[in-house]
């Protein structure tokens, strides 16, 4: 609920003093002549504002500078050119002396592998070879029986 609605509310439902009502017409007359000079359209609204703002100020408050102080463009190249952090994070690596067990180092690697078909391994599956329970010895007493006892 906004605060022109509140006191809307409030001027309506409770016995207000004319010196409220009067206050309340100056705080706003401020606003509405401000608001009176601009146009309706809300495009362009904060700088007409500003421009208002400035029209009062004197020249030596407006910002300019002519008082700055200025910067080397040499300088903020290099502070913004990207820096070769090789040797140091070459030296870490080496230096540490902690190294990680396969299985993490082998889920890590599976994680970051590519989505694509092309990007994933072959994975070649164990043939497991049936076993019988029969042996050769069964199936040759087997052969006898059935064909008889050569």
């Amino acid at each position: 609920m906004s605060a022109a609605l509140l006191r809307k509310g409030l001027e309506l439902l409770g016995p207000a003093s004319s010196d409220q009502k009067c206050t309340t017409l100056k705080k706003r007359s401020g606003k509405d002549s401000q608001n009176e000079t601009l146009s309706s359209h809300k495009t362009g609204m904060r700088k007409r504002i500003r421009r208002l703002k400035r029209q009062g100020n004197p020249q030596k408050q407006r910002a300019t500078a002519k008082d700055r102080v200025i910067k080397s463009a040499v300088e903020e190249y290099k502070k913004h050119t990207a820096q070769d952090h090789l040797a140091r994070n070459l030296q870490y690596m080496l230096g540490s002396s902690t190294v990680a067990k396969k299985d993490v180092v082998s889920k890590i690697l599976n994680q970051h592998c590519g989505r694509k078909a092309r990007d994933r391994q072959v994975r070649k599956k164990k043939t497991v070879q049936d076993k019988t329970v029969f042996s050769d010895a069964d199936f040759k007493r087997f052969e006898k029986e059935y064909f008889g006892g050569k």
